[in-house]
């Protein structure tokens, strides 16, 4: 997948990056490409990796149930990364994917008024999951 940030700049989790920001986390994180099936990250695994999906579909799975379907501009990974505990479901590749992914210490070496934009855009991510999780056990 070619790399432009101009083209990643309107994936959502990107929206609003200028062009230098975007480029500026391409060089930061590391290319990830997983074919349909593939799994990227393992229940119980103990990494330290996020993701951002740019391209493509991938399947939330604990146990046998599909808990989400995320797609490009979505994030995973985040609990991981952040607080270090093993992790809670598989990921897996609907169909090819592409993604950045990001060890604490890429996330580090960001300028820090791009980190702090970064890690603000994870936590908002993180929140939006908590009120569509509560909302859901609510109305269960």
């Amino acid at each position: 997948m070619n790399a432009y940030p101009e083209v990643i700049g309107k994936i959502e989790f990107f929206r609003e990056f200028s062009t230098e920001e975007v480029d500026a986390v391409i060089k930061a994180g590391s290319w990830v490409k997983a074919e349909p099936r593939e799994r990227i990250i393992t229940e119980g695994d103990k990494d330290v990796f996020l993701y951002i999906l740019l391209k493509g579909q991938v399947s939330v799975v604990k146990g046998q149930k599909i808990l989400a379907v995320l797609q490009a501009g979505d994030s995973f990974g985040e609990i991981g990364a952040l607080a270090g505990s093993p992790r809670t479901a598989h990921v897996i590749a609907k169909e090819q994917v592409f993604c950045l992914r990001f060890d604490p210490s890429q996330i580090d070496q960001m300028e820090t008024g791009l980190q702090l934009k970064f890690v603000k855009k994870i936590l908002y991510t993180m929140a939006e999951r908590l009120i569509l999780l509560d909302r859901r056990v609510v109305t269960q």
